[in-house]
């Protein structure tokens, strides 16, 4: 059955390949969604052998026709194909319907991101007189300096802060755990924020040669705290990066990983090397921080096309 072979691949997912939460949801979703689509025909649970390559190029059809984008096409054949990749690897159905059946070109839009000035006017709307300014300001300080995930922000503890080297180490996708630089503008005001927090808690931060350390179970304490102390959620910083970087810039999305491109695009504008920055990124694969590159290589056409008498 095939919703019985799902539940050992998710299990395989999260035990062997260490993808993340977000990515077991999205590829059951998509599963269900074609399994739900082979039970419509059926009077009974539907079965690999429902799972033929016309079954398959029929469900693909329905998608467009219900107006779903080529991104959101390609991604479902490719979780397809890895479920039944990984099924037919273990002798569960006899073939994989997917073999040939070829993704939707989508067309690899660029990146969002922000200007250096909106970036410096979104860090000046929060009030840093108040509790929630102080947070929100780090929050933002942090995206936009480390280029760190939403997921890895949520997961930090004070613990992962080293003020002293000027590093913060974050767990990214598949469990791998790397160091990012924490200084700057950034260092400056998650360190403001944390004094200001358990100043007005138990006595666990002492400053340290113009810098913070923490000792005894605030180690373990959540970097950025949400109501009442507890781990703030990822909904909560979606919500804090909309609200500022609404009134800082026009943009086609306004999301956290905005944040992420910006401080890739500014870096490569800076003339970072594409290998640091992919390090700093934690991509796998450099064709993934290439992007950026396209990035900066529009924007330089634009000013040459706009400012060259010949262009």
């Amino acid at each position: 059955m095939i919703v019985h072979a799902l539940k050992a691949y998710l299990l395989h997912l999260g035990i062997e390949k260490r993808v993340s939460e977000a990515t077991m949801r999205a590829y059951e979703g998509d599963v269900v969604q074609f399994t739900d689509h082979l039970r419509a025909g059926l009077s009974r649970e539907p079965d690999f052998s429902d799972a033929e390559p016309l079954a398959v190029r029929s469900f693909l059809g329905r998608l467009s026709r219900e107006g779903y984008s080529k991104r959101s096409v390609a991604r479902k054949i490719a979780s397809l194909r890895s479920f039944f990749a990984y099924c037919a690897g273990r002798g569960l159905c006899a073939a994989d319907p997917t073999l040939g059946i070829a993704a939707p070109k989508t067309g690899g839009s660029l990146p969002v991101f922000a200007s250096v000035q909106a970036m410096n006017r979104m860090m000046e709307i929060p009030a840093l007189d108040t509790m929630r300014g102080l947070r929100d300001r780090a929050v933002l300080e942090i995206l936009y300096g480390t280029g760190m995930r939403l997921s890895e922000l949520a997961g930090c503890s004070v613990g992962s802060c080293d003020f002293e080297r000027g590093t913060i180490s974050v767990v990214g996708k598949r469990n791998k755990e790397r160091m990012l630089p924490l200084g700057g503008k950034a260092a400056e005001h998650l360190r403001r924020y944390l004094e200001t927090r358990y100043r007005a808690a138990p006595a666990v931060f002492e400053s340290r040669a113009g810098l913070g350390a923490f000792l005894g179970p605030a180690l373990s304490d959540p970097l950025v705290a949400g109501r009442g102390g507890e781990r703030i959620s990822k909904r909560t910083i979606q919500r804090i990066v909309r609200r500022y970087l609404e009134h800082a810039a026009s943009l086609a999305r306004m999301s956290p990983h905005v944040l992420r491109h910006t401080f890739a695009t500014h870096l490569l504008d800076a003339g970072a090397d594409l290998r640091a920055v992919q390090e700093l990124l934690g991509h796998a694969s450099l064709s993934t921080t290439q992007i950026y590159t396209h990035v900066t290589t529009e924007r330089l056409r634009a000013v040459f096309d706009k400012a060259h008498p010949r262009s």
